[in-house]
Order: C-alpha cells, then sequence, then structure tokens
C-alpha cells in the first residue's frame, strides 16, 4: 500500500467514524426521565384530589339526605299524634261544666288504640342555634366576610332565648313523652269509668251528686276525678305543643339542612289545617271550679290549680 492510498483509506475511516457517532442517540433528561415522572405524579395527584372530593361530596349528600329524612319521619310521628287526639277529644268536647264530676261523667269510655310512640331526639342533632344553610349568595358572601375573614364572633342565641323554640332537642323529647303519658291516664281511666258505671248503673238516669259521690266512695270518686283533669288538661297541652310543632319545625330543619345536595327529595313537607272542627279542637276545654275540688280530693284551690294547669314553655 502507497502512503498515498493510506491517507485515502484513513480518510474514509474518519468519516465512517462520524458517521456511526451521529446515528447514536443523545440523553434528554428532561424528556426521558423528569416529564415522564411528574407526569405521572400529577395524574395520581389529580386522582387522588377528585376521589377526595367525590367521596366528600357523597358524604354530604348522605348527611343530608338522614337529616332531611329524620325530619320527615318527625312531622309525620307528630301529625299521627296529634291526629289521633283531636279524634280522641272530640268524644269530649261538648264539657262546658265547671263541676269536677259532673265533667267526669261527661267524658265517656274511649275505644280507640292507646300505642307509645318511639321517638329518639339524639338524630336532631343537626339543629343548631342559629340557621347555618340555604343561604342566599348575598348572604353566603357576606357570612364569609365577617366570620371567615375578619373573624368576627358568631353571634348565638342564649339558652333562655332557645328554650321554647324548637332547636330545643329537650321540647321535642317532652311533646311526644307528654304523648305517651296521655296514652297512659286514657289507659287507666278506662278501667276506672268502667267500674264507676258498673256501680251506679243500678240507680238509674236521675243521681244527685251526693248520692254519685257517696256511692262511689271516696277514693274511687276522687281518683276518678283526679284522673279525668288530669287527661283533660294534658290532652290540651299536648295538642297545642303538637300543633306549634308542624307549624314550627319544619322550617327550623331546612335552615340546619343544605337541600340543594337532595333536590330530589323535596323538603320538610308543612301542616296546615282550616276545619272548623280541627280549629275548635285546638280551643281548651272550659276550666273547672278549682274550690271545688277539696270536696273529692281534698287538695286547695291552687292546689288544684297548679296540677291541673300544664305551663308553656314560654312561661
Amino acid at each position: 500500500m502507497t502512503f498515498t492510498d493510506w491517507l485515502i483509506l484513513n480518510q474514509h475511516t474518519s468519516d465512517i467514524s462520524k458517521a456511526i457517532e451521529s446515528l447514536r442517540p443523545t440523553t434528554d433528561y428532561v424528556k426521558d426521565y423528569i416529564f415522564p415522572v411528574t407526569m405521572a405524579f400529577a395524574s395520581a395527584f389529580l386522582g387522588g384530589v377528585s376521589a377526595v372530593y367525590i367521596n366528600k361530596r357523597q358524604e354530604q349528600q348522605k348527611i343530608a339526605r338522614d337529616n332531611l329524612i329524620t325530619s320527615i319521619q318527625a312531622v309525620a310521628l307528630a301529625q299521627d299524634c296529634l291526629s289521633n287526639l283531636v279524634a280522641i277529644k272530640t268524644n269530649y268536647l261538648k264539657i262546658d261544666s265547671d263541676e269536677p264530676l259532673v265533667r267526669a261523667g261527661a267524658f265517656t269510655t274511649i275505644i280507640t288504640k292507646f300505642d307509645d310512640v318511639t321517638f329518639s331526639t339524639n338524630s336532631l342533632y343537626f339543629i343548631r342555634p342559629i340557621p347555618t344553610a340555604n343561604k342566599k349568595l348575598y348572604e353566603s358572601v357576606v357570612w364569609k366576610i365577617k366570620h371567615r375573614i375578619l373573624r368576627m364572633k358568631i353571634r348565638t342565641p342564649s339558652s333562655e332565648e332557645l328554650r321554647g323554640t324548637w332547636r330545643n332537642s329537650v321540647r321535642v323529647g317532652a311533646m311526644f313523652g307528654n304523648y305517651n303519658e296521655a296514652m297512659g291516664l286514657l289507659r287507666y281511666r278506662n278501667e276506672l269509668n268502667e267500674q264507676v258505671k258498673d256501680k251506679i248503673s243500678m240507680y238509674g238516669d236521675i243521681l244527685t251528686l251526693e248520692h254519685v259521690q257517696q256511692t262511689l266512695g271516696k277514693k274511687l270518686c276522687g281518683g276518678f276525678i283526679d284522673i279525668t283533669e288530669t287527661s283533660i288538661a294534658l290532652i290540651d297541652h299536648v295538642i297545642v305543643e303538637l300543633y306549634h310543632f308542624l307549624s314550627e319545625f319544619p322550617a327550623i330543619a331546612e335552615s340546619n339542612i343544605e337541600l340543594s345536595r337532595v333536590r330530589e327529595w323535596g323538603g320538610v313537607p308543612t301542616y296546615e289545617n282550616k276545619q272548623a272542627a280541627f280549629l275548635k279542637c285546638i280551643e281548651p276545654i272550659k276550666k273547672p271550679d278549682f274550690k271545688k275540688f277539696f270536696a273529692y280530693t281534698g287538695m286547695s284551690e291552687q292546689e288544684a290549680r297548679d296540677k291541673y294547669t300544664f305551663k308553656s314553655w314560654f312561661d
């Protein structure tokens, strides 16, 4: 090989080496490593955030639905109780005497089922001292500015102010508890009423009050009058409480339930009854002459007044 041939061969070898080097791929760390890892992390992060959001939204929907169902059940139960008491009261609605023994005789045996009701006031945990839901856009913005940005203290009613409202779960529990108490009184009164009828039936229809009292005896006569007046007063009290509950509670419940999360369920049903017969039952029975109880039960006028008067939650 001549020197000239060697130079030519060496030149071709150099060109081939450069060509091979140009074909070797270059490493792009951003494209090959950082970008894929970043995309995978971002996808996982967004997926996790979406899952948390969806789960939280579903949980909030479930809570709102459960609270709405609880409110509907409370209203339905109260309506059943009210209807039952109104039906019972129609049996003695015409009592217009202030004489205790005459009143007891006009209160007939009630033919119905005296079933107790069960309602857990713990299920009303979502009822807050103030409205928290269904605010208008303007109200929501103002509230967030005042209490979240400016950190202004939220004003809540005092315990005394809440006492007479249906935000007080104790009042709700007392209402249903008093209904059950009325059912128990009526069950026992029916038994006494039958005993009284058996004792005086042999004397015909014309009897003086003194004769009736002597025939029954002090214990039966006094107990019969006592349970009758207690039943009348308690039923009047519970009817008014149930009526106010049905009129006022739906709006209170909805003020603490985000209805936008359960649109398909609607809202808490409201109650309205303008029938004359019903409105008549809302009115309390005429009060007795409390002075006359001493002859039957030995109670003074004030003692009788206190026993047969159920105070309002506003007193």
